[in-house]
């Protein structure tokens, strides 16, 4: 027999801002390629409210969300956590 187990984590203020931090960093990229929350939404294959929850910092992407994203906006994933670039 299989367990899994399953913890809630509760995001605290630091880990909040951080979301918020890469939500402005993903909608700063995507507007200087000049691409709507729709047209990016039908890019990665996610759903358009999804990449509005990223912008706001109300979501916490996978990893694998992270490279979608990347590859939409045609970028190093590690440009999405750099800051002042």
């Amino acid at each position: 027999m299989v367990y899994i187990y399953y913890t809630d984590y509760i995001m605290d203020d630091i880990d909040k801002a951080k979301l918020i931090e890469l939500g402005k960093k993903l909608r700063n990229l995507r507007l200087q390629k000049n691409i709507s929350q729709e047209k990016f939404a039908e890019i990665t294959g996610l759903d358009r409210t999804y990449i509005s929850g990223l912008e706001r910092g109300l979501r916490n992407p996978s990893f694998l969300i992270i490279e979608k994203l990347s590859i939409a906006l045609e970028i190093e994933p590690n440009k999405l956590f750099n800051s002042g670039e």
